[in-house]
């Protein structure tokens, strides 16, 4: 049984959907070459946020006028501020001044120690996705 009125599709319409589907493909390809380099960016925010916390530590050992020896969690040494106190809490290393307030300095840390060699303080740290960094922080004693 056949109706008059059936027609199918018109070369124009079939053109039209071809046109409309070329360009969600296009916009397909777009996106996966956007999505690679806003990953790697976004993987590379630790080398940012390490790169604060190392900031930050180093003036902080600007003037000091003595170190403690490091536990195997923590660092204190005495500034002209206070006792300051670099020590790792759960999952994040802070900051405490006098036994007050924790600023924190790096988030995500699985492991973090912390060694004194002279007028040097070693930092390794080992995020909770595997990446590790190291640094050495020059410690400016001084005496009064």
């Amino acid at each position: 049984m056949k109706h008059l009125n059936e027609r199918g599709f018109s070369l124009l319409e079939s053109i039209i959907h071809l046109m409309i589907f070329s360009i969600l493909i296009q916009l397909t390809i777009l996106f996966f070459y956007w999505k690679a380099p806003i990953q790697t960016s976004y993987q590379s925010d630790f080398l940012g946020e390490w790169e604060l916390f190392s900031l930050e530590l180093q003036q902080l050992l600007e003037e000091v006028e003595w170190v403690s020896e490091p536990t195997s969690n923590s660092v204190s040494f005495r500034t002209e501020k206070g006792t300051v106190t670099i020590q790792v809490y759960q999952q994040l290393i802070r900051k405490v001044v006098n036994g007050q307030g924790h600023v924190p300095l790096l988030m995500d840390v699985k492991f973090c120690s912390f060694s004194v060699d002279g007028n040097r303080l070693q930092v390794a740290v080992e995020k909770l996705d595997g990446t590790k960094k190291e640094r050495t922080f020059a410690i400016g004693l001084y005496t009064e």
